[in-house]
């Protein structure tokens, strides 16, 4: 009987033991097939806390940078609406200096006004869709008013022309300042701040692929053992069994 109890034991931690293996082989599979070290949370709950809060991260990140390039976009057309402007602003200057020279037909300074006004009614329509605004300073210069091109103050219309091309000027460069020295440097840091961040995450959920893959060989040679060994202790019993019956 104190045979047979002690093999009943050998059999009983043989099972626990293959039990365990067989754990650590699972585990090894499961970490190999979705390249993950943490699955479940009982897998490292303290790291699951700690990756999570770096996907919290990711997607946080993720949100400044389409907020950085929404900002970007916005910028670019309201330059190139400055841009538009200024080339339009500049042509109709150029007719005001023509008017100025006091050689044009009457017809001519007609013909000139109206090209004025719907250079300047352009303009209007421009700041619907890239939020240029035209001054009211240069309302003189539409037909009937004070700087008109047929019977109006031709110099203050230049003037009034050059003072708003300046502020154009200084716009643009006010909003090329901003991209490169905020813009851009707030997405450099959003993309650098990606990488480490995406980098910690990997590093704390991956599944180190060599080490799962020795794991993986080693339960598969001990649980082959394990079976073995068992099914030695087993017949070791069967054999204890059968002396003891002979002997009766």
């Amino acid at each position: 009987m104190v045979l047979g109890v002690g093999a009943g034991g050998i059999q009983g931690t043989l099972l626990n033991n293959n039990a365990r293996t067989n754990r650590i082989t699972n585990q090894a599979i499961e970490r190999l097939s979705t390249g993950l070290r943490i699955n479940h949370g009982r897998d490292d709950p303290a790291g699951l806390i700690g990756a999570e809060q770096l996907r919290g991260d990711l997607i946080q990140i993720s949100a400044k940078s389409k907020v950085i390039n929404s900002q970007r976009r916005q910028n670019h057309i309201q330059q190139s609406g400055r841009q538009t402007a200024s080339d339009v602003l500049q042509e109709v200057r150029g007719l005001f200096v023509q008017t100025s020279a006091g050689t044009s037909s009457a017809e001519e300074l007609a013909a000139i006004q109206l090209q004025v006004d719907s250079s300047l009614n352009a303009l209007d329509s421009l700041g619907s869709t890239t939020g240029f605004a035209l001054p009211e300073s240069l309302d003189s210069l539409r037909s009937g008013g004070s700087a008109n091109a047929v019977d109006g103050d031709t110099a203050a219309a230049v003037k009034a022309l050059d003072d708003q091309l300046a502020k154009i000027n200084l716009a643009s460069a006010a909003a090329g300042a901003y991209e490169k020295y905020t813009l851009d440097v707030d997405q450099r840091l959003a993309e650098a701040k990606a990488v480490a961040t995406a980098s910690s995450l990997s590093q704390l959920e991956d599944a180190n692929y060599a080490q799962e893959s020795s794991n993986l060989v080693k339960g598969q040679i001990l649980t082959e053992a394990s079976i073995k060994t068992m099914a030695l202790s087993q017949q070791l019993k069967s054999d204890q069994i059968s002396a003891l019956l002979n002997n009766l």
